[in-house]
């Protein structure tokens, strides 16, 4: 098979993927688990295929997998709205992943720093977290020692770059949709009483991305281009 055949072949399949694992993503009600208190919240399966595609494409066409994930899933399963969203976090986590991702221990720093700072913030506002609050302190928790942990075995060559890398783009993706809730609502107040919650969850949901990717490339015995 030719080479450009090979890409636009390698293209169609990961689109098709990326379709099918945001239809699994909005099937499964994270946001209801966690009592509604943070609509609109995903596992973020999706984002394996942007992730994989940063390591073994190049740039141009991770740019297109992003826009086309983008475009097709807000016109089939969203609305403009959900694109518009879709697409500030996209640019954003996809920007970080591809200057980082020669050296993902950076990516895996700044989330222990940004969790951290989330959690300082939360029990600072709530000494004595309750019910779904109680929750998501725990979840940034979790998320800060994952990041720690992350961080050991990227350094020691444990675990492939991948998974500093996905940190840092699951992160910066929920940033980059609260910095548009803030424009498209006029209402900044998101970045204190919204955001700390999202740098933790995704946080914890670019830890499930990362090992996800990690074992699809050993299994297809696939090695990051870095």
């Amino acid at each position: 098979m030719r080479p450009q055949t090979q890409r636009i072949a390698r293209f169609g399949l990961l689109t098709a993927l990326a379709l099918v694992l945001g239809l699994i993503d909005r099937a499964v009600p994270v946001s209801a688990l966690l009592g509604g208190m943070l609509p609109g919240i995903k596992l973020g399966l999706a984002n394996t295929v942007l992730l994989y595609a940063v390591y073994l494409m190049d740039r141009k066409s991770c740019v297109a997998l992003m826009l086309t994930k983008v475009v097709l899933s807000g016109f089939l399963f969203g609305s403009l709205s959900a694109i518009l969203f879709s697409l500030s976090g996209g640019v954003l986590s996809l920007l970080v992943m591809l200057l980082i991702r020669k050296r993902p221990e950076s990516g895996a720093v700044c989330t222990i720093l940004m969790t951290a700072a989330a959690e300082i913030y939360l029990l600072s506002k709530n000494p004595h977290p309750q019910g779904e609050m109680l929750i998501t302190v725990i979840l940034i928790g979790l998320a800060f020692a994952a990041g720690i942990v992350i961080l050991a075995l990227t350094h020691q060559g444990t675990v492939t770059p991948v998974m500093g890398t996905s940190l840092a783009g699951a992160v910066t993706h929920n940033i980059g949709q609260v910095l548009m809730a803030c424009l498209v609502m006029n209402n900044t107040r998101l970045l204190i009483s919204y955001l700390p919650a999202l740098i933790g969850i995704g946080a914890a949901v670019g830890c499930l991305t990362g090992i996800v990717t990690d074992r699809v490339l050993k299994v297809l015995k696939l090695k990051p281009n870095v």
